[in-house]
Order: C-alpha cells, then sequence, then structure tokens
C-alpha cells in the first residue's frame, strides 16, 4: 500500500525520484512475501501455558506461565504472542498477557501474568494469538495456535469453604444450634436403656450381673444415629443469577449446598446434588457420604453456572426418574416461574413420601441488599416486592395443600435457615 501511495503520488507531481521510490518499495514486497513465507515456518514455534496450580479460588491468584520454545534453524526477528482473557470474568494483578520479542534458533523464551478470577465457575482461558513480521514490517503472519483454550475451574472462595467445614462440624453445631442426634434402638455403640429378656433376644445382649442381682434375664439396648438420604435441588436458572456478581441468588444456593452437605457428611448422611434449569442443563450427582465426598460435590457445583430457563416440572420428571428413594430434599428455587407449574412439579415429589422444603430466595432482598437505592429505585424496588410477593403467596397455597413448607430467606438469614431446617426435621425424625 504504500509502495502504491508513493507510486501514484510521483506520477502526479512528475517527481521520478517518488516513482522510482514507490517501484522499490512494490517489487521488495513482492520479492520479499515469498522468501518471508518460507524462512518463516511458524510450525516451527511451539506455544503452550501452564498454570502453577491445579485447584484455583475465587479470589486467589493464578500465576499463568507462556512458554515459547523455537525448534527450527531459523531466526524469528519478530514475534508476538498474546494470551487471551475475559475481562469480566478475571483481574490483571500482575505482568501482560502478550510479549514482543526476537527467538533463536533452539532457544526458548517464557512470559507469565497473574490473574485473579472474580466468579465462581468454568470459564475458558485463552486462545493464544502468535504474530511474525519481517524485520521491516512488510510481511506478517498471525495465527491462533490450535487447542490453546484452556478450560479452567474456579472454585468458591478457600475463606468460604474452610468457615463451612467449622461450622459444619458437630462441635459447632451444638454450640450455636443445641443440635441433638435423633435416634434408634438397635445395635449401635451407645447405650440406651436395659429391660427383660425376651424370647428371641440375642445371648450377647444378656446383661449377665444385672440378672443375677435381679434373678432374672436383663438385656442391654444400645442406641445408633439414625442415617437419611438428603438430596439438594438447586435451580440454575438465569433468574437465579440477580444480585451482585459474586453475591448472587444463585451464588448464594451454591453456599448453602455446600453448608448443608458438610453438615450432613459430619453426621454421616448420604448427600447428594441436583442441579436444574432447561434440559440440556440437568446435572445429577449420585447420593455418597465420607468425609471426601464434600471434595466431589464441591468439583460438581462448582462447575454450574446459572443459564437458561426454569424448567421446574420437567426438572422433577427427569429427577424421580433417576431418583426414587425416600430422602429429605432441599430446593432451592426463586420461584421465577408459573405458580402451577411449580405445583404441578412438586405433585411429581409426593407420591415417593420424600420430606420437601422449599427455601425461597426471595429475588428483591437479594437485588437491592447492601445497594444504596434513590427514593425513585426504592418506590420501584416496593412495587416489584409486592408483586413477587402476590407470586410467591400462591406458589405457598398451592404447595402447602401437599404438606410442604416453602421458606423465604434473604442473604443475611439464609444459611440459618437451611441449618435450622435440617437439624429439625433430623430431631423429629420426618424423613425416616
Amino acid at each position: 500500500m504504500l509502495g502504491l501511495f508513493f507510486l501514484t503520488a510521483g506520477f502526479a507531481f512528475v517527481n521520478y525520484f517518488l516513482i522510482f521510490f514507490g517501484l522499490i518499495l512494490i517489487l521488495s514486497t513482492v520479492i520479499s512475501l515469498p522468501l518471508f513465507y518460507y524462512q518463516m515456518n511458524v510450525e516451527e514455534l511451539r506455544v503452550r501455558r501452564e498454570f502453577d496450580k491445579e485447584k484455583v479460588f475465587k479470589d486467589d491468584f493464578v500465576h499463568i506461565k507462556v512458554i515459547i520454545e523455537n525448534i527450527g534453524r531459523h531466526n524469528f526477528d519478530f514475534i508476538e504472542v498474546k494470551d487471551s482473557y475475559n475481562p469480566e470474568l478475571f483481574r490483571l494483578i500482575l505482568g501482560e498477557n502478550f510479549i514482543s520479542t526476537r527467538i533463536g534458533p533452539k532457544e526458548t523464551i517464557m512470559f507469565s501474568y497473574i490473574l485473579e478470577p472474580k466468579v465462581r465457575g468454568e470459564y475458558p482461558l485463552g486462545p493464544l494469538t502468535l504474530t511474525i513480521k519481517d524485520r521491516l514490517g512488510f510481511n506478517s503472519i498471525e495465527r491462533i495456535i490450535p487447542k490453546s483454550i484452556t478450560e479452567i475451574l474456579i472454585y468458591p472462595p478457600y475463606e468460604d469453604i474452610k468457615r463451612i467445614e467449622v461450622l459444619g462440624s458437630k462441635r459447632s453445631l451444638q454450640l450455636n444450634y443445641g443440635a441433638q442426634r435423633s435416634k434408634q434402638k438397635g445395635l449401635g455403640s451407645e447405650f440406651y436403656a436395659i429391660r427383660k429378656y425376651v424370647f428371641g433376644d440375642q445371648f450377647r445382649l444378656i446383661d449377665w450381673k444385672a440378672s443375677a442381682r435381679l434373678q432374672k434375664l436383663i438385656v442391654r439396648e444400645f442406641e445408633s444415629e439414625r442415617t437419611i438420604n438428603i438430596m439438594v435441588l438447586v435451580d440454575s436458572s438465569n433468574s437465579m443469577a440477580g444480585g451482585a456478581i459474586d453475591n448472587t441468588k444463585f451464588e448464594y444456593a451454591i453456599r448453602a449446598c455446600m453448608l448443608l452437605t458438610k453438615i450432613a457428611l459430619t453426621r454421616r448422611d448420604n448427600v447428594g446434588v441436583f442441579t436444574f434449569s432447561n434440559k440440556k442443563n440437568f446435572r445429577f450427582l449420585e447420593t455418597g457420604s465420607g468425609d471426601d465426598y464434600f471434595y466431589r460435590v464441591l468439583d460438581f457445583v462448582a462447575k454450574v453456572k446459572p443459564e437458561g430457563k426454569c424448567k421446574i416440572f420437567e426438572a422433577m420428571d427427569y429427577f424421580v426418574r433417576r431418583y426414587q428413594k425416600r430422602s429429605l430434599i432441599f430446593l432451592i428455587s426463586d420461584l421465577e416461574t408459573d405458580s402451577q407449574e411449580i405445583a404441578n412439579a412438586i405433585r411429581k415429589l409426593i407420591p415417593f413420601n420424600h420430606t420437601v422444603i422449599i427455601i425461597n430466595p426471595f429475588s428483591p432482598w437479594f437485588e437491592v441488599h447492601e445497594v444504596n437505592l434513590s427514593s425513585t429505585d426504592k418506590a420501584l424496588a416496593e412495587a416489584i416486592s409486592e408483586e413477587m410477593m402476590e407470586h410467591i403467596l400462591k406458589v405457598t397455597q398451592k404447595v402447602k395443600r401437599m404438606g410442604v413448607r416453602r421458606i423465604s430467606v434473604g442473604p443475611d438469614d439464609m444459611m440459618d435457615q437451611v441449618i435450622r431446617q435440617y437439624l429439625d426435621v433430623k430431631k423429629k425424625g420426618k424423613a425416616y
């Protein structure tokens, strides 16, 4: 383009120097282009990305290294490598995500930068883009490195996980909530009572000292804590994304799911998770138990993000086809769909004798949480609250006829309500 400009200017002003200079530029471009493509073999460059850790937590730092290796025998006098990331999801803390340099034969160059994830979830990082230019800048090649998009899994904040682990411990439950164990007589390890021997009792349960003292056969009874199945059903539709980006209804729902899982596993219950929006976003995790299962649940929920329209009836139909065991079900949803569809969805669960509790993050409480509103915004928020409350009351009336509780929660009391509802059911033995 520059050669054509000088050539045109030379003819316009009858300037032979400009004409000559323009011809030189055009000829040099024509001659140098094939030579450039011959010498600058992109396949001789290897570019890859490495992370300094396998697990990355929200608000943690991830150190990213980009390594460029020249495996050929040619010099590359000017190369530029850029690693892409979404600034809405990551914050650049240190370094630069690109480099402009030269690289000789059999050389390796590395640059690095540090990102801070803003949001929990699974997101792509990349692609890597490689640009090669000649010395004069006349010719260039730009390529996107194949297979250079990496899915990076961002876990909830590590402080949240540690807080949940502490809060989920038995001692913490007893101190904060006066937790009582729900017990049943049987062959457990803790002494329950003594009684007279009846035909069919096992001889090993006979208390021979008490029998000798009372001159009749006496047996000991022991007790064990009842184990129940718990399913946490989390609405992952678009509407659950309402609120500040890191404190949406969905983020609170995930924290509640993690907390409930930790507490239930601590008390040796079985826990499973089902997240849903539309049909392509149904994700099911079978019930499990044990200390390590908490981290399996953590991996499962870390990959879920709010998307799609809530199809709660289809979701419950899918759920009952996959799972029929009598359980305590926590359904966490903002219920922002047709009230009759919600009632029909809950009706799907009734024949299996589940104990169903609906934890309802009330949208206006989350969307204006810690936000300073003007008088106009406050009036609008109140109007929305009233309209939403009318819808929620319709839902409440419909599900109450089926013996299902619906509990409205806000950011300040959601975790507390989830724990209390679980312990209340556990204490009364309603889900056995």
